[in-house]
């Protein structure tokens, strides 16, 4: 059967997994009326959906059939994707993060942990830390200075690790080249 033959009903019990629904009621911050109603059939407004859809780590367009869930993600896999995704997307085209800049030396150690996370293969930790440093990396650099961006772009560079060598020069100049 194909993800968009099932019920809302059925997508959401089946996304739900281990959670109980007062889990997933108080995770995305609606009343358990409101999961119980869905699990039985009923409607619920579109805010509702959203907030559900993200407590579970997917897309309104999952839960409500349009497109299938991937299947080789835990839902922590996805949140953290989620994550990593709007930090590219809201660093990438300049929207400011709401988030105090950490020093150059505090995002140095953040970027070493990266590092790590991605070399042992623990891709749900390295979306975690990608989707806070984004953001702190991009408030760093609109309050930097001329010195202090040269000094980011260094530790871009070296990354704090043996396989920092593997990276190439244009990911840094890259870096540098950010508005």
């Amino acid at each position: 059967m194909q993800w968009s033959e099932y019920t809302t009903s059925e997508r959401l019990k089946a996304l739900r997994g281990g959670m109980t629904q007062e889990q997933l009621a108080e995770a995305a911050g609606v009343s358990v009326g409101v999961v119980r109603k869905l699990e039985r059939g009923g409607t619920a407004s579109l805010p509702s959906l959203l907030s559900i859809a993200d407590a579970l780590g997917t897309d309104i367009a999952v839960l409500l059939g349009q497109q299938a869930p991937r299947r080789s993600m835990d839902r922590d896999e996805r949140a953290a994707l989620r994550l990593v995704s709007a930090a590219t997307h809201d660093a990438a085209i300049g929207i400011p993060a709401d988030v105090e800049p950490g020093t150059v030396e505090e995002l140095r150690a953040v970027v070493r942990r990266a590092d790590a996370a991605y070399w042992a293969g623990r891709y749900t930790e390295l979306g975690t830390l990608l989707g806070r440093l984004l953001p702190e990396a991009r408030a760093r650099f609109d309050a930097a200075g001329l010195d202090e961006r040269e000094a980011a772009a260094a530790a871009a560079r070296a990354g704090g690790s043996p396989q920092g060598s593997r990276r190439s020069a244009a990911t840094t100049d890259s870096f540098t080249a950010c508005p």
